[in-house]
């Protein structure tokens, strides 16, 4: 068969990976400080968010499209050091919706199992 004309499942057969994580898992340059790019890390992130954003603690306040519209207005950055800023402000409300998920889980569990205990 060519080549040419093969699915392209059949060139990642051997990967066992499909899509971005073939990227991730691609050899690096070596030049590179062995992070990933920053295409990818801003993307690896953004899922994150979004699969967080699924337990976020307020229904009305609309995570998910806070989340895209926030993304979708950085998309055309192409300043390094800036989106490197942009990453670590993403890292912090990533811990931020964490804390509250956790903080979340903690209130329910309290009212399920003392429930006639006060507000610490």
């Amino acid at each position: 068969m060519n080549p040419l004309r093969q699915p392209l499942t059949s060139c990642l057969r051997g990967t066992g990976y499909r899509g971005y994580a073939s990227a991730l898992n691609a050899p690096r340059p070596t030049s590179s400080s062995g992070e990933l790019p920053l295409r990818l890390q801003a993307i690896k992130l953004y899922k994150e968010l979004h699969r967080l954003g699924r337990d976020y603690p307020d229904p009305n306040y609309d995570f998910n499209k806070r989340l895209r519209r926030a993304f979708e207005k950085n998309a055309q950055t192409t300043d390094p050091a800036l989106l490197k800023k942009q990453l670590e402000l993403g890292e912090h409300i990533k811990k931020e919706v964490l804390a509250l998920i956790s903080l979340k889980k903690f209130r329910h569990l309290r009212r399920t199992y003392h429930p006639n205990d006060g507000p610490r």
